[in-house]
């Protein structure tokens, strides 16, 4: 999408956006109604996948394309087969809910549960790099790297600001330029990122690991080379499993040891382990595959959602995921999305807490 925009226009928009999701952060709090807890029967007959009461689950959220946007129109069965698949994977596992517009609802509705749809207009399917980063902390950051439209940028993450207004969930933000799916985060003490956040930034190495550590609430930041020059994401490359467990993509000299060196330094305690990867030459739209990239995982606080592929190194991918964690291990096809440059991983939205109970009780 090569679209030219007065740069004084784009700066007009994002310190728009800026303003106009700042208005929203606060939020009021919900009637303390209860809400029935997984196999309570709706009236018609139906019961319920998701418990907000069970706090070893964590909600994961996923955005449909509109059967309305021609940018997806190619593959838009194969992503919503997808998103059924991965939804049916995470249930009775985690909590899940799916968002969709009206006219892409009942393409969703005799696949998965009353509770498990909620319909929303948010713009586009990659959902963790325009919505809020770290669970248990729920800090959004600008979205607007060097490889999108600004204006597109602003436009997608406006509609995540209107959805999360329209159900009062409670996040903070912040302009630093930032996509989530750049942040690898343990859900706790620790994140890796690429210097990408530099470059968009304009900061150096020392400034940008400080802004990171005060903004994510993290004692830990490790900044990392990237390997993909368009999107320069770390969640292809880097996994958290554990606390002090991370997983590296083996990568060739001297490439391997800027990445574990910089890993090694910058998060003490850390065990790193590296895993098979084989990479995809496809593109689509200028995005390199994502095919054969185990590492784009979601993790959860029991369960790790990873995609399967049919590459020669995934089975042995897989199994040293599953030998180096004391999460539970679930395999999800990612044949159907990982073409377009984004996997399991970059189509989730993570949330803990009261945000996740509004929605929960939102889609019911």
């Amino acid at each position: 999408m090569n679209v030219n925009v007065d740069t004084k226009v784009k700066n007009i928009i994002m310190i728009t956006l800026f303003l106009i999701s700042m208005s929203f952060m606060a939020c009021d709090v919900i009637p303390d109604v209860p809400i029935p807890t997984t196999g309570t029967e709706i009236p018609d007959g139906t019961t319920y996948v998701n418990n907000p009461d069970d706090a070893e689950r964590m909600l994961l959220v996923l955005a449909a394309p509109s059967i309305n946007n021609d940018y997806y129109a190619d593959d838009f069965e194969e992503i919503i087969d997808f998103m059924i698949d991965y939804a049916n994977t995470i249930m009775h596992h985690d909590n899940v809910i799916v968002l969709a517009d009206a006219a892409t609802l009942p393409y969703l509705e005799d696949e998965l549960p009353e509770d498990v749809l909620l319909q929303a207009n948010v713009e586009d399917i990659w959902m963790r790099d325009f919505t809020t980063i770290i669970p248990n902390r729920m800090i959004q950051f600008a979205y607007g790297s060097s490889y999108l439209p600004t204006w597109i940028a602003a436009a997608t993450q406006w509609s995540f600001v209107n959805f999360t207004n329209q159900h009062e969930l409670d996040y903070q933000y912040t302009d630093w330029i930032l996509d989530g799916g750049n942040v690898v985060d343990n859900n706790n003490n620790m994140a890796v990122v690429t210097r990408r956040f530099l470059e968009d930034n304009g900061i150096n190495k020392a400034q940008g690991k400080n802004l990171l550590k005060n903004k994510l609430g993290v004692e830990h930041v490790a900044i990392i080379p990237y390997d993909d020059e368009v999107m320069g994401h770390a969640d292809g490359m880097v996994m958290f499993v554990d606390d002090n467990v991370l997983l590296v993509n083996q990568y060739e000299e001297p490439f391997r040891s800027l990445v574990i060196d910089e890993l090694t330094a910058s998060l003490p305690g850390v065990t790193i382990v590296e895993v098979e990867v084989a990479y995809d030459e496809g593109v689509f739209d200028g995005f390199a595959s994502a095919c054969g990239i185990n590492l784009n995982a979601t993790v959860t606080h029991n369960h790790i959602y990873v995609p399967n592929y049919t590459t020669a190194t995934n089975d042995d991918a897989i199994a040293t995921i599953t030998a180096n964690t004391t999460k539970s291990v679930k395999t999800v096809d990612g044949q159907n999305v990982c073409h377009m440059g984004g996997s399991v991983r970059c189509l989730t939205w993570q949330l803990t807490g009261e945000n996740a109970r509004k929605l929960i009780e939102a889609a019911r």
